[in-house]
């Protein structure tokens, strides 16, 4: 976790603050989350083809359904997190995120494909209230510089957590029914309606404990205030370690800061210009990216089944396929927090690179593993690649503005969830007419096409970032000169 007390009252630096006091508490509700996401990933890719008997199309129409329900109720989202509270909006997500559980659990009791989906549709509408205001309370409660920590963390680390504790609920079940009493059905996924309540709690409990008044900059101020002894300089001097404002350090007023801010926000037309074309590559290739990673996602267990599970008893497949992805799923989450902490120190011009060519080269073998053994271990990587990613655009959205930080994130997420739409049902139509390969290579190509893409978008614009980190020109953030 994150430090959020000082060492020292006489030292107040970023080194040593990282985040509010109640960070801890506020990024507490993922753990509980993320307790039934390893087991309904799993459910959503296994059931439809295995349980249901579906087609690829299928499939790739459920995968659909939930991003296709976040884009009617995210503009809305967009608006109330600037208008309302958001901790409000974290409890709407968590209820719907309970109601949805539910819905899948009473489909598959029936059975019926068409509820499932209608669950799908609902968890889409309604959790779409939980992420954009969870994230924006997120970089409201952590320093600039260390934001891909503070999301890998809030999210990343605490999901991991989640999947840990809710493999070990969810995999005993579900394979003890399986093997000895397979016609069980609603005791066989009884872990959902575990996660529905447990989710419905958290999101109480959430709306109980976080503070959202209280954010980085105002917690600092009250430390700075609390040093003063008399100066009121100091109070300024030490707000400008978060602020890059350049001012005097021991004759600025707080009016001074408030105008600075304003004349950095206040660019002229030209510049805006050169910031619109930026935005608007990141946001196509936002798009794309989401585009490209939902044409294979959806079908990596039903490739694993059809590829290297097939000499394996039908009873012990889904069980195996549980296996294969529990240790992607929590690793990639836990070591999320570690590899943001590095990414804020590397150029996000270098972090792209990287990440795209790792994430090409784990899809490559990927489809070329031997045994379900490799194709776990792979898949780890592909995952940890795929989770950095998220956290590294997820940090450059933030930078752009202070004020409308939560339309960023919404606007992130709306786009992101167009591309999920899109996605899974053109990898549908590839899997069902073209081949189970097919969808793996063509992400491969277009995930290095991006690559460019991304370079040319933050090059425009990473000079109108609101809140700048220093990168030096070798793309490492600079270490500052300490005095003797």
């Amino acid at each position: 976790m994150f430090q959020s007390t000082p060492e020292s009252k006489d030292k107040l630096s970023s080194d040593l603050i990282r985040t509010t006091p109640d960070f801890n508490d506020m990024i507490r509700i993922t753990l509980w989350s993320g307790l039934g996401f390893i087991f309904f990933m799993f459910i959503k890719s296994y059931v439809v083809i295995y349980f249901f008997g579906g087609s690829g199309v299928d499939l790739g129409i459920i995968m659909a359904l939930q991003p296709l329900a976040r884009l009617f109720s995210m503009p809305l989202v967009a608006y109330l997190i600037d208008h309302t509270s958001k901790k409000r909006l974290v409890l709407i997500g968590s209820m719907g995120r309970t109601l949805a559980y539910s819905i899948y659990w009473i489909s598959l009791v029936i059975p019926n494909l068409v509820l499932f989906g209608v669950g799908a549709f609902i968890q889409g509408l309604l959790v779409a209230f939980f992420w954009p205001p969870f994230f924006s309370l997120i970089s409201e409660k952590s320093f600039k510089g260390n934001r891909t920590q503070a999301l890998a963390t809030g999210r990343g680390r605490m999901i991991g957590y989640g999947f840990l504790i809710g493999a070990f609920i969810s995999i005993p079940i579900f394979a003890f029914v399986s093997v000895f009493i397979p016609e069980n059905i609603p005791l066989m996924y009884s872990p959902l309606l575990i996660f529905a309540i447990i989710n419905f709690f958290a999101g109480i409990q959430f709306n109980r404990k976080v503070d959202e008044s209280l954010t980085f900059e105002k917690y600092m101020a009250s430390l700075n205030d609390s040093n003063l002894n008399g100066d009121n300089h100091t109070e300024h001097n030490e707000n400008s370690e978060y602020s890059r404002i350049t001012v005097n350090k021991h004759n600025v007023e707080g009016t001074a800061n408030i105008e600075a801010i304003k004349n950095v926000e206040n660019v002229d037309k030209k510049q805006n210009q050169i910031f619109n074309i930026g935005f608007a590559a990141l946001i196509l290739a936002l798009l794309a990216t989401s585009i490209t990673g939902t044409i294979y996602s959806p079908f990596i267990s039903a490739y694993l089944i059809e590829n290297l599970l097939t000499d394996v008893s039908v009873v012990i497949v889904p069980i195996l396929v549980m296996i294969v992805y529990f240790p992607a799923q929590v690793i990639s989450q836990l070591t999320a927090s570690k590899l943001g902490k590095s990414f804020d120190r590397i150029s996000p011009l270098r972090s792209v690179m990287i990440i795209g060519f790792i994430k090409a080269l784990m899809i490559w073998l990927l489809i070329y593993a031997f045994s379900a053994f490799d194709f776990a271990v792979i898949l780890i990587f592909l995952y940890i690649a795929a989770e950095s990613n998220v956290y590294l655009i997820q940090a450059i959205m933030s930078r752009i503005s202070i004020k409308h930080r939560g339309k960023i994130f919404s606007l992130n997420m709306w786009i992101d969830r167009l591309g999920r739409v899109i996605g899974p049902l053109i990898g549908g139509i590839i899997w069902d007419t073209m081949g189970d390969t097919i969808p793996f290579i063509i992400s491969i190509y277009l995930g290095l096409c991006l690559i460019p893409l991304y370079v040319f978008a933050i090059r425009k614009l990473r000079s109108y970032m609101i809140e700048q980190v220093d990168i030096d020109k070798i793309g490492f953030l600079k270490k500052k000169n300490k005095k003797n």
